[in-house]
């Protein structure tokens, strides 16, 4: 009676420990995972961002090299087009 009486304690004794660790674990588990999806949440915030930030940039290059507005800056700048004979090509100099 003696031995099953502390075969009996000793088995929910470790029932108990091991229900304790798994349960911490799965408590770790969870921050962890909570972490990580405030971490790709910030991530996806800045990839959004810099794809517009990007979508911007190029939008400011189409409207800078846009002929009309090239043609505009050219003349500001007392530039007209080139005139017969004034045009050099590399592969001609060789």
């Amino acid at each position: 009676m003696n031995n099953s009486m502390s075969g009996w304690i000793l088995g929910t004794i470790l029932a108990a420990v091991t229900s304790l660790v798994l349960g911490l674990t799965l408590v770790w588990l969870n921050i962890e995972r909570m972490d990580i999806a405030y971490g790709l949440q910030k991530l996806q915030v800045e990839l959004d961002n810099s794809a517009a930030h990007g979508a911007k940039l190029e939008l400011e290059r189409d409207n800078l090299l846009a002929p009309y507005r090239l043609r505009r800056k050219a003349e500001e700048l007392g530039m007209r087009p080139a005139m017969p004979g004034q045009i050099r090509r590399l592969e001609d100099l060789q």
